[in-house]
Protein backbone atom coordinates (compact mmCIF):
# COMPACT_ATOMS: atom_id res chain seq x y z
CA UNK A 1 0.00 0.00 0.00
CA UNK A 2 1.26 3.49 -0.89
CA UNK A 3 2.05 5.92 1.91
CA UNK A 4 2.36 9.70 1.56
CA UNK A 5 4.42 11.41 4.27
CA UNK A 6 3.78 15.08 5.05
CA UNK A 7 6.88 17.28 5.12
CA UNK A 8 7.01 20.60 6.93
CA UNK A 9 9.80 23.12 6.40
CA UNK A 10 11.47 25.94 8.33
CA UNK A 11 13.48 28.30 6.18
CA UNK A 12 14.81 27.16 2.76
CA UNK A 13 14.84 29.54 -0.19
CA UNK A 14 11.95 29.51 -2.66
CA UNK A 15 14.08 27.82 -5.32
CA UNK A 16 14.89 24.98 -2.89
CA UNK A 17 11.23 24.64 -1.99
CA UNK A 18 10.43 24.42 -5.71
CA UNK A 19 13.13 21.79 -6.11
CA UNK A 20 11.62 19.72 -3.32
CA UNK A 21 8.18 20.04 -4.90
CA UNK A 22 9.58 18.84 -8.24
CA UNK A 23 11.37 15.91 -6.61
CA UNK A 24 8.25 14.82 -4.75
CA UNK A 25 6.20 15.09 -7.94
CA UNK A 26 8.68 13.00 -9.91
CA UNK A 27 8.73 10.37 -7.15
CA UNK A 28 4.94 10.10 -7.01
CA UNK A 29 4.99 6.60 -8.50
CA UNK A 30 6.92 5.14 -5.54
CA UNK A 31 5.33 3.27 -2.66
CA UNK A 32 6.89 5.78 -0.26
CA UNK A 33 5.88 9.32 -1.26
CA UNK A 34 6.21 12.82 0.15
CA UNK A 35 4.35 16.11 0.01
CA UNK A 36 5.04 19.58 1.37
CA UNK A 37 2.53 21.08 3.81
CA UNK A 38 1.83 24.80 4.35
CA UNK A 39 3.43 26.56 7.31
CA UNK A 40 0.17 26.60 9.25
CA UNK A 41 -0.07 22.79 8.99
CA UNK A 42 3.43 21.90 10.17
CA UNK A 43 2.06 20.44 13.39
CA UNK A 44 0.58 17.64 11.25
CA UNK A 45 3.90 16.95 9.50
CA UNK A 46 5.61 13.58 9.85
CA UNK A 47 9.04 14.95 8.92
CA UNK A 48 10.49 18.43 9.40
CA UNK A 49 13.18 19.99 7.20
CA UNK A 50 14.93 22.96 8.80
CA UNK A 51 17.54 25.24 7.24
CA UNK A 52 20.49 24.74 9.58
CA UNK A 53 22.36 27.60 7.84
CA UNK A 54 19.61 30.11 8.70
CA UNK A 55 19.64 31.29 12.32
CA UNK A 56 16.06 32.62 12.13
CA UNK A 57 14.79 29.31 10.76
CA UNK A 58 16.58 27.42 13.52
CA UNK A 59 15.11 29.68 16.21
CA UNK A 60 11.61 29.31 14.77
CA UNK A 61 12.03 25.53 14.69
CA UNK A 62 13.25 25.42 18.30
CA UNK A 63 10.15 27.32 19.41
CA UNK A 64 8.02 24.88 17.42
CA UNK A 65 9.66 21.84 19.08
CA UNK A 66 8.52 23.00 22.54
CA UNK A 67 5.08 21.65 21.66
CA UNK A 68 5.98 19.26 18.81
CA UNK A 69 9.19 17.50 19.80
CA UNK A 70 8.10 14.10 18.50
CA UNK A 71 8.46 14.91 14.78
CA UNK A 72 11.71 13.66 13.16
CA UNK A 73 13.92 16.53 12.01
CA UNK A 74 16.33 16.74 9.08
CA UNK A 75 18.78 19.66 9.09
CA UNK A 76 19.62 21.03 5.65
CA UNK A 77 23.12 22.48 5.33
CA UNK A 78 25.90 23.25 2.90
CA UNK A 79 28.53 22.86 5.58
CA UNK A 80 30.50 19.83 6.66
CA UNK A 81 28.38 17.08 8.18
CA UNK A 82 29.35 15.38 11.42
CA UNK A 83 27.83 11.89 11.38
CA UNK A 84 29.01 11.10 14.90
CA UNK A 85 25.97 12.74 16.53
CA UNK A 86 22.31 11.83 16.48
CA UNK A 87 21.26 14.66 14.14
CA UNK A 88 20.13 13.77 10.63
CA UNK A 89 21.49 16.02 7.88
CA UNK A 90 20.71 16.67 4.23
CA UNK A 91 23.57 18.21 2.29
CA UNK A 92 23.14 20.99 -0.23
CA UNK A 93 22.62 21.21 -3.17
CA UNK A 94 19.33 19.32 -2.99
CA UNK A 95 19.40 16.51 -5.51
CA UNK A 96 16.77 13.84 -6.01
CA UNK A 97 19.04 11.07 -4.83
CA UNK A 98 20.09 12.87 -1.64
CA UNK A 99 16.59 13.99 -0.71
CA UNK A 100 14.91 10.63 -1.23
CA UNK A 101 17.70 8.65 0.41
CA UNK A 102 17.57 10.76 3.59
CA UNK A 103 13.78 10.94 3.80
CA UNK A 104 13.45 7.21 3.12
CA UNK A 105 15.85 6.47 5.95
CA UNK A 106 13.82 8.67 8.32
CA UNK A 107 10.51 7.05 7.41
CA UNK A 108 11.96 3.59 7.88
CA UNK A 109 13.77 4.25 11.15
CA UNK A 110 11.39 6.76 12.77
CA UNK A 111 8.03 5.64 11.39
CA UNK A 112 8.92 1.98 10.84
CA UNK A 113 7.25 2.17 7.42
CA UNK A 114 8.28 -0.76 5.21
CA UNK A 115 6.12 -0.79 2.04
CA UNK A 116 4.99 -4.02 0.45
CA UNK A 117 7.39 -6.16 2.47
CA UNK A 118 5.95 -9.65 2.57
CA UNK A 119 7.18 -12.66 4.51
CA UNK A 120 5.56 -16.06 4.15
CA UNK A 121 2.67 -14.58 2.20
CA UNK A 122 1.72 -12.15 4.99
CA UNK A 123 2.41 -8.45 5.25
CA UNK A 124 5.10 -7.56 7.79
CA UNK A 125 3.74 -5.43 10.63
CA UNK A 126 5.34 -2.32 12.13
CA UNK A 127 7.16 -4.38 14.77
CA UNK A 128 8.87 -6.53 12.14
CA UNK A 129 12.23 -8.02 13.01
CA UNK A 130 15.20 -5.68 12.86
CA UNK A 131 16.72 -7.77 10.08
CA UNK A 132 13.75 -6.99 7.84
CA UNK A 133 14.07 -3.31 8.65
CA UNK A 134 17.75 -3.37 7.81
CA UNK A 135 16.92 -4.95 4.46
CA UNK A 136 14.42 -2.18 3.84
CA UNK A 137 16.98 0.48 4.71
CA UNK A 138 19.42 -1.03 2.24
CA UNK A 139 16.71 -1.26 -0.40
CA UNK A 140 15.99 2.43 0.06
CA UNK A 141 19.66 3.24 -0.48
CA UNK A 142 19.88 1.00 -3.51
CA UNK A 143 16.63 2.18 -5.05
CA UNK A 144 18.18 5.20 -6.73
CA UNK A 145 21.44 3.56 -7.78
CA UNK A 146 22.28 2.59 -11.33
CA UNK A 147 25.43 1.69 -13.20
CA UNK A 148 24.29 3.67 -16.25
CA UNK A 149 26.08 6.90 -17.16
CA UNK A 150 24.57 9.89 -18.93
CA UNK A 151 25.99 13.11 -20.36
CA UNK A 152 23.72 16.16 -20.52
CA UNK A 153 24.87 18.97 -22.82
CA UNK A 154 22.96 22.26 -22.51
CA UNK A 155 24.01 25.85 -21.88
CA UNK A 156 20.88 26.58 -19.82
CA UNK A 157 21.21 26.07 -16.05
CA UNK A 158 17.44 25.57 -15.55
CA UNK A 159 17.45 22.86 -18.22
CA UNK A 160 20.45 21.13 -16.67
CA UNK A 161 18.79 21.27 -13.24
CA UNK A 162 15.55 19.88 -14.63
CA UNK A 163 17.38 17.04 -16.35
CA UNK A 164 19.33 16.31 -13.15
CA UNK A 165 16.08 15.93 -11.24
CA UNK A 166 14.32 13.87 -13.87
CA UNK A 167 17.24 11.57 -14.67
CA UNK A 168 18.02 11.26 -10.98
CA UNK A 169 14.74 9.41 -10.61
CA UNK A 170 16.37 6.55 -12.53
CA UNK A 171 19.62 6.70 -10.55
CA UNK A 172 21.81 7.63 -13.51
CA UNK A 173 25.34 8.87 -12.93
CA UNK A 174 25.32 12.20 -14.75
CA UNK A 175 27.99 14.51 -16.17
CA UNK A 176 27.07 17.99 -17.42
CA UNK A 177 28.57 20.14 -20.18
CA UNK A 178 27.60 23.70 -21.12
CA UNK A 179 29.22 23.80 -24.56
CA UNK A 180 29.84 21.45 -27.45
CA UNK A 181 33.56 21.70 -26.94
CA UNK A 182 33.25 20.68 -23.31
CA UNK A 183 31.01 17.78 -24.29
CA UNK A 184 33.55 16.49 -26.78
CA UNK A 185 36.28 16.72 -24.15
CA UNK A 186 34.16 14.45 -21.95
CA UNK A 187 33.39 12.01 -24.74
CA UNK A 188 36.97 11.69 -25.94
CA UNK A 189 38.34 10.71 -22.55
CA UNK A 190 39.12 6.96 -22.67
CA UNK A 191 37.51 6.25 -19.30
CA UNK A 192 34.26 8.13 -20.11
CA UNK A 193 31.91 5.59 -21.64
CA UNK A 194 28.34 6.90 -21.64
CA UNK A 195 25.19 4.86 -21.99
CA UNK A 196 23.18 7.81 -23.29
CA UNK A 197 23.83 11.45 -24.24
CA UNK A 198 21.30 14.29 -24.13
CA UNK A 199 22.43 17.02 -26.49
CA UNK A 200 21.03 20.53 -26.96
CA UNK A 201 20.64 21.63 -30.55
CA UNK A 202 21.53 25.29 -30.05
CA UNK A 203 24.85 25.65 -28.24
CA UNK A 204 27.42 28.45 -28.06
CA UNK A 205 30.33 27.64 -30.35
CA UNK A 206 29.92 24.24 -31.97
CA UNK A 207 26.22 23.51 -32.45
CA UNK A 208 24.50 20.24 -31.53
CA UNK A 209 24.55 18.88 -35.07
CA UNK A 210 28.33 19.11 -35.33
CA UNK A 211 28.78 17.72 -31.82
CA UNK A 212 26.56 14.77 -32.70
CA UNK A 213 28.60 14.03 -35.84
CA UNK A 214 31.80 14.12 -33.79
CA UNK A 215 30.29 11.76 -31.21
CA UNK A 216 29.25 9.32 -33.93
CA UNK A 217 32.68 9.44 -35.56
CA UNK A 218 34.42 8.53 -32.30
CA UNK A 219 35.08 4.81 -32.01
CA UNK A 220 34.22 4.74 -28.30
CA UNK A 221 30.95 6.71 -28.51
CA UNK A 222 29.72 5.86 -32.02
CA UNK A 223 27.09 3.44 -30.70
CA UNK A 224 25.95 5.64 -27.82
CA UNK A 225 22.33 6.83 -28.20
CA UNK A 226 22.15 10.59 -28.70
CA UNK A 227 18.92 12.33 -27.71
CA UNK A 228 18.60 15.79 -29.27
CA UNK A 229 17.06 18.48 -27.05
CA UNK A 230 15.53 21.47 -28.76
CA UNK A 231 12.92 24.18 -28.42
CA UNK A 232 12.11 23.74 -32.08
CA UNK A 233 9.90 21.08 -33.57
CA UNK A 234 10.18 21.47 -37.33
CA UNK A 235 10.61 18.47 -39.59
CA UNK A 236 13.72 20.07 -41.05
CA UNK A 237 15.42 20.22 -37.64
CA UNK A 238 14.50 16.61 -36.97
CA UNK A 239 15.83 15.57 -40.37
CA UNK A 240 19.13 17.35 -39.74
CA UNK A 241 19.36 15.71 -36.34
CA UNK A 242 18.71 12.28 -37.82
CA UNK A 243 21.32 12.85 -40.52
CA UNK A 244 23.83 13.87 -37.85
CA UNK A 245 23.22 10.56 -36.07
CA UNK A 246 20.66 11.48 -33.40
CA UNK A 247 18.61 8.56 -32.11
CA UNK A 248 15.64 10.52 -30.75
CA UNK A 249 14.38 14.09 -30.74
CA UNK A 250 12.84 15.64 -27.58
CA UNK A 251 11.31 19.11 -27.41
CA UNK A 252 12.10 21.28 -24.38
CA UNK A 253 10.82 21.51 -21.75
CA UNK A 254 11.12 17.74 -21.69
CA UNK A 255 8.00 15.98 -20.46
CA UNK A 256 8.61 13.26 -17.88
CA UNK A 257 6.54 10.67 -19.74
CA UNK A 258 8.45 11.32 -22.97
CA UNK A 259 11.75 11.03 -21.13
CA UNK A 260 10.59 7.82 -19.47
CA UNK A 261 9.85 6.34 -22.91
CA UNK A 262 13.39 7.19 -24.03
CA UNK A 263 14.96 5.71 -20.89
CA UNK A 264 12.83 2.60 -21.27
CA UNK A 265 13.93 2.24 -24.90
CA UNK A 266 17.67 2.65 -24.36
CA UNK A 267 18.19 1.86 -20.65
CA UNK A 268 15.55 -0.70 -19.64
CA UNK A 269 17.45 -1.66 -16.49
CA UNK A 270 17.17 1.93 -15.22
CA UNK A 271 13.39 1.99 -15.63
CA UNK A 272 13.22 -1.34 -13.79
CA UNK A 273 14.75 0.43 -10.76
CA UNK A 274 11.83 2.85 -10.74
CA UNK A 275 9.11 0.46 -11.89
Amino acid sequence: MDKVFKVGIFGLASNEQNTLGSIFKLAASRSRQYELVPADQRSAAEIILVDADDANAMNEWRSFTVHHNNIPVVKVTKGAIDDSGSDIHLRRPLTLKRVLEVLDKVTIEAHKYVPELVVGGEEVLDDAASAALQDAVQSAKDASKSNARALVVDDSLPVRKSMEIQLGLYGLNIDFAETGEEALDYVKKPDNVYDIIFLDLMLPGIDGYKVCKEIKSNKVSKNTPVVMLTGKGSRFDKLRGTMAGASVYLTKPVEQEKLKEVIKQFLPDATAVNA
